[in-house]
């Protein structure tokens, strides 16, 4: 009976001991799955953001008369306030073929979001001021969310995801928050501009 219970005893302790290794190392998986997550989604989102600026560069450094509200729109294929305008543009696209408009492949762009021709829609940022003499520059900003929908479809559209990394959830959380990307493509003028 001794054998047996002491058996009985071991594969108790080892049984304990697979869960105790198995609670303090979730924290650790959840991490490294969310970060795989994270960094993947942004990277993805970051190309075709690039892909979409370089691509409207090259159409706005062929395209005459940039100062024109209306051509530009046109080149952008989105309006100012990011509403749909020409779903030919190479921007929009760009945008659509990512899934990352309203209604997937159509629609408009995001709220935050902003396609601008440099120096025409320029915030009045030192980046958008700084823009080289005989160059065209396009920016896009989108806004980057790891689990909710940028359009605000989502309940938790603007919260941050968090994981503790102690086993009582008392020390500060890892976050995975939103914020948004912005990237630039700059192109020499191929037709003459008057940035004025």
């Amino acid at each position: 009976m001794t054998v047996v219970s002491s058996r009985l005893r071991v594969r108790r302790r080892g049984k304990a001991q697979a869960m105790v290794e198995l609670a303090l190392s979730v924290p650790f998986l959840m991490l490294l799955f969310i970060s795989i997550l994270f960094f993947g989604r942004y990277f993805l989102m970051a190309q075709t953001l690039l892909y979409a600026a370089q691509e409207g560069a090259k159409i706005a450094a062929r395209t005459p008369n940039l100062s024109d509200p209306d051509i530009r729109t046109q080149v952008r294929g989105f309006t100012t306030g990011g509403g749909q305008s020409n779903a030919q543009s190479s921007v929009y696209a760009a945008l659509a073929a990512a899934n990352l408009l309203s209604s997937g492949r159509t629609g408009d762009l995001p709220p935050g979001a902003k396609v601008a021709i440099l120096p025409w829609d320029g915030d009045g940022s030192a980046a958008d001021n700084s823009v080289p003499a005989g160059t065209v520059q396009v920016r896009i900003d989108y806004p980057f969310a790891l689990l909710a929908s940028p359009f605000g479809t989502s309940t938790i559209a603007n919260q941050n995801v968090g994981i503790a990394m102690t086993a009582d959830g008392s020390g500060r959380p890892v976050q995975f928050g939103s914020f948004t990307i912005t990237e630039r493509a700059t192109s020499a003028w191929e037709i003459y501009q008057n940035p004025n």
